[in-house]
């Protein structure tokens, strides 16, 4: 399978890593998805991330099924905020569809050179949380 064939990017076009677009196609083809699915959402959750002691934040990604390709739909970054009663709140969001880069505290990115920067930061940090092999992983279909 070859992953320039299987993520594509519209809307934003970031530098997503071959490594990045490997781990998720590895995903999608080990899930033996139907033709019929719209859409995959894909959550990376440290079991042991919590208010109080802190963890590895929870990730959820979308990507859109459309003429046999595979589109980035959205990368979103979870924390805990709040202090009185703290909620999991969007720390980082990256939205393809929507065309837009978020960090909770900059609000909407608009430099190409930090948008690419933030992605290649988090992108970094999150593959070097899979290799410690602390997420569980949970892949949900959408269905046309």
């Amino acid at each position: 399978m070859q992953t320039q064939d299987v993520l594509k990017q519209a809307g934003l076009t970031l530098p997503v890593t071959k490594q990045f677009q490997q781990h998720i196609a590895t995903l999608l083809s080990e899930h033996a998805l139907k033709t019929k699915v719209r859409a995959v959402v894909i959550n990376f959750r440290d079991p042991d991330y919590s208010v109080e002691s802190g963890g590895f934040h929870p990730v959820e990604m979308r990507f859109i099924h459309k003429d046999d390709e595979w589109y980035f739909d959205y990368v979103t970054d979870f924390s805990f905020m709040g202090r009185v009663y703290p909620e999991l709140e969007k720390e980082i969001d990256f939205c393809w569809s929507g065309h837009y880069v978020f960090h909770y505290l900059a609000g909407d990115i608009s430099l190409a050179a930090e948008k690419n920067d933030l992605w290649s930061l988090w992108e970094s940090n999150f593959m070097e949380y899979l290799s410690m092999d602390i997420y569980r992983v949970t892949v949900t279909e959408e269905s046309c």
